[in-house]
């Protein structure tokens, strides 16, 4: 049974009050398809004019004049990019558009190009096939994310899909502390001792008063009782200061040992939930930037989740304890005490914001550096052998003094307020001392005592202590939000391609495979498959060939269900290749790829990654079917041989044989085939055709070769054209339709082949 999308098109966005003003009712109730903005006149001079299409007109509106083009009448729209500028030409039998933009309105003109392209004819005059109503939605949803629902502008590029006017740090850290919900018993007992350390801070400035006041400066008292009191407030001094340290201690190292939990935790949950995505979100994203989230990003965070969040807390009660006792011991010192605090507010909040937007930028140039480092450390034979150091060296160094120059434009924002916050906290200070000093000698009382005011010029800087705090752990927070938005932007990408409740598992699989009437699209942009129906009967090997982009990765990626069709079924034994648990119909299904992926380690665990309990005899015997015993037992090592970093030790040949030999101890009932012989010398593919056809046997077998001389083996080809299957039948059959599309492909090929043989 088909499973069309199901989600409904978003509406587009509304035309901008003056535009809808200009049309003045031009639109009829037709429905927009496309608009968008234009700033340049035809001397390339900053003008602002539109360009409005719906089904049956494309309206011009450039200072508040509309020109009206039916779409009927249209016989050309071509878009001309230029340096800096672009031109979208429209051609009419009466009229042509010109219409100029700059690079900050190509997204838009673009689109309304796409289109207005879908309602044009095609080169022989024909009318071009109605675009299916599962394509349409697909491409509006894309279009969609681009623009943030909340405000509607477009989202930069930077930002990962989080709308940077819109993303609320407090919103997001929130929500981050919900990771930390697992260890809410520890840090429940972290929080208590951090009231009590608080409570011993205040404690502090009594005993301090006390000691000043009864013993020090005491002129009533005789000697023997000043120096009493002394030796008392001293030791209940001491015994504060070593109690509240100890809580301290105490509190720091649950934290500590919290924080390493957490940090593992949610390193594990991103990295856990990336394995669960589709092959459409890592194709959008740098690897640099994915690595940065799980290693930088997450790292980051706890500092924040464990000491931001609970030191929080312990500030605002701090902060409470303090004005309480400023209040209480002189009210109007509290006031004077307190009157910068609107200043620094506000100066933190503006510094905060500013703070956000920057470090949000200052991670994009963190991943576009270390993406470089990435492509040349994965292509250092690519590297070298076009001698390319010096130019690697040279775009790193870019990379480098970008991300340098941002992260100094972070800490001048920094260093540049920090100065001003530290100043008006100090000159509170010394206006307390002026004041409490002039009521000190015009008033004296216990209320203006020497003791009262040492006491109150502690809460002062016990007060202002968490202020500046605050101020300075804007930077964490901030830091802590860019991180968050990113992490949280891939835990809340859902998968595409998952495991439907009630999905089942067989037995064992027969391997017949059908697609229905199968359409797919991997944007919406272009329909890269379309209206495919065949059968692969079990144990049937079948060939694709076709032109470059035809469709032929696409069919395979769609039976290996790294993307899901879009129209359509693909049946596997007869059931729904979306109804079978996702992790056991890929285990049923092996590849060998034309590029052997190696990991770092042992051949022998590259061999048995399919099956990674299999016994040192089954490895060896699987080498042996791939003919790759004897080369491996030729290493010093034998199959204990390291094989480096994508196998870069290794020949492309013996690369290959190892991606065989997984394949044969991975035994898949369904075998696909990608160019595994290709670029081979005669004598290694003799042994990779050897060790290929013990593998296809009893095995349904998809290959895809460009090399069309490989696939005469094959029981049918199928042949694809712009993802429609153009011809199927065996090699002879095809060969003898002298235009078909395989007998040209396959003569174009044997001409090359003696004219390099000639040579």
């Amino acid at each position: 049974m088909s499973n069309p999308v199901q989600t409904t098109p978003p509406r587009i966005a509304e035309l901008p009050a003056n535009l809808t003003k200009s049309l003045n009712g031009e639109l009829g109730g037709q429905e927009v398809l496309a608009w968008s903005e234009f700033d340049l006149n035809q001397s390339n001079k900053i003008e602002q004019s539109y360009a409005v299409l719906t089904s049956a007109s494309l309206i011009r509106v450039a200072e508040g004049r509309k020109t009206v083009v039916a779409v009927g009448e249209i016989t050309e729209a071509k878009i001309h990019e230029g340096l800096g500028m672009d031109r979208l030409v429209v051609k009419s039998a009466g009229e042509q558009f010109d219409l100029r933009y700059s690079r900050k309105f190509r997204r838009d003109a673009v689109r309304l190009h796409r289109h207005l392209a879908r309602l044009l004819p095609d080169q022989e005059g024909k009318p071009k096939e109605d675009r299916p109503a599962w394509l349409e939605q697909i491409e509006r949803q894309a279009e969609q994310q681009e623009k943030c629902p909340k405000c509607g502008t477009f989202i930069p590029a930077y930002a990962e899909r989080v709308c940077p006017k819109c993303s609320q740090s407090r919103t997001i850290l929130w929500r981050l502390l919900d990771v930390a919900r697992d260890y809410r018993g520890m840090l429940a007992f972290a929080l208590g001792l951090t009231f009590i350390q608080a409570g011993f801070l205040a404690l502090t400035g009594m005993v301090n008063r006390h000691l000043i006041d009864d013993a020090i400066v005491n002129s009533v008292n005789t000697v023997a009782e000043r120096m009493a009191s002394l030796r008392f407030w001293a030791l209940i001094f001491a015994a504060v200061i070593v109690a509240g340290e100890l809580v301290g201690w105490g509190r720091g190292s649950i934290l500590t040992n919290v924080g390493r939990l957490i940090t593992r935790d949610l390193r594990h949950r991103v990295y856990a939930h990336m394995h669960s995505l589709s092959l459409r979100f890592f194709a959008k994203r740098r690897s640099g930037s994915l690595i940065t989230r799980v290693t930088n990003d997450t790292d980051r965070l706890w500092d924040f989740i464990v000491f931001g969040s609970v030191d929080v807390v312990r500030d605002a009660l701090i902060i409470i304890v303090s004005v309480s006792m400023m209040f209480w011991m002189n009210w109007r010192l509290a006031l004077i005490a307190l009157s910068p605090l609107p200043f620094i507010a506000i100066i933190t909040w503006w510094r905060g914001k500013t703070m956000h937007r920057l470090f949000g930028r200052l991670w994009t140039y963190w991943s576009r550096m270390s993406a470089v480092v990435g492509d040349a450390t994965g292509g250092v034979r690519v590297v070298k052998a076009f001698a390319a150091e010096q130019r690697e060296i040279a775009r790193f160094e870019k990379r480098n003094q970008q991300y340098a120059e941002k992260e100094l434009e972070v800490n001048r924002m920094w260093v540049r307020m920090q100065p001003l916050v530290s100043t008006i906290m100090r000159m509170s200070m010394l206006l307390i001392w002026v004041v409490g000093g002039y009521f000190l000698i015009t008033d004296p009382s216990p209320a203006n005592s020497i003791g009262t005011l040492t006491a109150f010029t502690f809460y002062v800087g016990m007060f202002f202590g968490p202020i500046n705090s605050i101020a300075n752990s804007a930077r964490m927070v901030t830091r802590a939000a860019s991180s968050a938005q990113r992490v949280f932007e891939v835990l809340d990408t859902p998968p595409e391609v998952y495991t439907r409740a009630g999905a089942f598992k067989k037995d064992s699989l027969e391997g017949r495979i059908e697609f229905r009437n199968v359409g797919f699209s991997y944007e919406g942009a272009q329909p890269a498959m379309r209206d495919v129906s065949i059968t692969i009967e079990p144990g049937m090997m079948i060939g694709l060939c076709g032109h470059s982009g035809a469709g032929k990765s696409t069919f395979v990626n769609l039976i290996c269900r790294f993307y899901d069709v879009t129209e359509g079924q693909i049946l596997i034994d007869g059931v729904d290749l979306r109804d079978y648990d996702v992790h056991w119909i890929r285990q049923q299904i092996g590849v060998v790829l034309q590029e052997p992926y190696l990991f770092h380690g042992t051949i022998s665990d590259n061999i048995r990654y399919g099956r990674p309990d299999a016994s040192d005899m089954e490895v060896i015997e699987a080498a042996r079917a791939a003919n790759a015993h004897d080369f491996i037992v030729g290493f010093p090592d034998g199959y204990d041989t390291m094989v480096g970093e994508r196998g870069q030790s290794l020949s492309g040949g013996e690369r290959q044989r190892i991606s065989i030999a997984r394949a044969i101890l991975h035994n898949p009932k369904i075998l696909v085939l990608d160019e595994a012989t290709s670029s081979l010398d005669t004598e290694t593919e003799r042994q990779i055709q050897e060790a290929m056809n013990r593998l296809v046997t009893g095995r349904t077998t998809i290959a895809i070769a460009h090399r069309l001389s490989t696939l005469r083996a094959a029981d049918r080809l199928v042949v694809l054209d712009k993802g429609r299957i153009a011809e199927e039948g065996t090699h002879d059959e095809l060969y003898d339709k002298p235009d078909g599309v395989y007998a040209k492909l396959y003569k174009t090929q044997m001409e090359m082949n003696q004219q390099i043989g000639i040579k």
